[in-house]
């Protein structure tokens, strides 16, 4: 579960207020109405409290801080991550999570381009890095054309919650979640890039989980919970160095993971986690959910607090320097981009285009342009991604 969505109002962070763009817990992890009100305790209203307290001491300010945009808020965050992952004297591109794959036990030593971290030798989700999400903090924003969408669903979402009416509440967001995917291609998986039977998968993974919870009356109850603890939190400094002071915003903390903890029960319990297109474990489930709420409110906490939250939710994390390592050159069968694949590997995800590619048979020259292809794994016909000739080898 993973991703940053804008802002709907279906989730346990903050509420409409919080501004920034909503995250995978917001957007699945429901709760709230869809009636356009502004409520107390969004990051849109400790903005502004932020600034009738600095107006108050310091004169008016010149910058509208209520109109700061979530890329701006994010970035405040991600201007933490060195520290908080312990990479202050060397680039970040000079480390690699270290990372297990859980299906064939391999072990990772290419850098990944992008936070979902596919194994070397098979192709399989294995990890997601929390450091490298934050690294672009604008990658999940999917501009007014997702929000236009947003408001013109919003009735029916709640006509569907109130009328108990599930196929009508999972239409809307499964078309919700189509086209957030569309608009956001990287902040989700680069296997939905091209591969239209995954992003289906992905769409109908997000939209039952969405669909579920909303429908959870524990669920429900946690997440008016969160929200009154929301509420509740108090700020110290002076904007934009305000914080959530630790002994608020810790008791909201512990209701979150009571509630996603109910709710992987329940996800479990009805089949939802099984439906995950990269048939990913649960711990790696939880584990991306909770990233995105941790990127939510990084911005938000001091620098104790922030590096406390990513290890209470495991997203800390150990980095080992990246050594060079003997590769041999392949041609993706799916743009023609160059991958580096590991010795002994047998599949590849292509982090251009998303395509898994199999790197354990020989590549295959076009037959019109000569060009090398390495095809995707379980096809021997495709159009050439260099001359768009028709391309085929035998079957192995």
């Amino acid at each position: 579960m993973v991703l940053l969505l804008p802002k709907v109002r279906f989730g346990p962070l903050p509420d409409k207020g919080y501004t920034m763009p909503m995250s995978f817990l917001k957007k699945l992890f429901g709760g709230g109405d869809d009636q356009g009100q502004q409520k107390q305790g969004g990051l849109g209203d400790i903005i502004k409290q932020a600034k009738e307290m600095q107006q108050q001491f310091q004169g008016q300010t010149q910058v509208d801080y209520s109109t700061m945009s979530s890329g701006e808020l994010m970035n405040i965050a991600s201007g933490n991550m060195e520290t908080l992952t312990g990479q202050k004297s060397e680039p970040k591109t000079a480390f690699v999570k270290k990372t297990t794959c859980h299906n064939c036990g391999g072990a990772k030593t290419l850098a990944p381009k992008t936070a979902y971290v596919y194994c070397d030798f098979c192709g399989s989700l294995t990890d997601y890095d929390f450091q490298k999400a934050c690294e672009n903090p604008q990658s999940a924003m999917p501009g007014p054309a997702y929000e236009e969408l947003v408001r013109q669903t919003n009735a029916d979402g709640a006509l569907a919650r109130q009328t108990k009416d599930r196929d009508k509440f999972y239409a809307i967001q499964e078309r919700l979640f189509d086209r957030w995917v569309e608009l956001c291609p990287n902040a989700v998986s680069p296997r939905a890039k091209k591969d239209d039977e995954y992003r289906k998968q992905l769409v109908k993974y997000m939209a039952t989980t969405a669909t579920v919870n909303e429908f959870d009356e524990t669920f429900q109850q946690y997440a008016e919970q969160v929200k009154q603890k929301v509420m509740g939190i108090k700020w110290e400094g002076m904007f934009p160095k305000m914080t959530a002071e630790s002994s608020t915003f810790w008791p909201m903390y512990e209701v979150v993971k009571n509630q996603l903890d109910h709710s992987f029960d329940v996800l479990k319990k009805e089949g939802v986690l099984d439906m995950h297109p990269d048939q990913a474990p649960e711990s790696l489930q939880r584990r991306m959910t909770y990233s995105m709420f941790c990127q939510g409110w990084l911005p938000t906490l001091a620098e104790a607090d922030s590096e406390k939250m990513i290890q209470e939710a495991g997203l800390k994390g150990e980095y080992s320097k990246l050594e060079p390592t003997e590769t041999d050159l392949r041609h993706c069968g799916g743009c023609g981009g160059d991958l580096n694949t590991v010795k002994g590997g047998k599949a590849m995800v292509c982090e251009e285009c998303g395509t898994v590619v199999d790197i354990a048979n020989p590549e295959v020259n076009c037959t019109n342009c000569a060009g090398m292809i390495s095809f995707p794994v379980g096809k021997n016909r495709l159009q050439c991604p260099y001359c768009k000739a028709e391309a085929q080898r035998m079957a192995w």
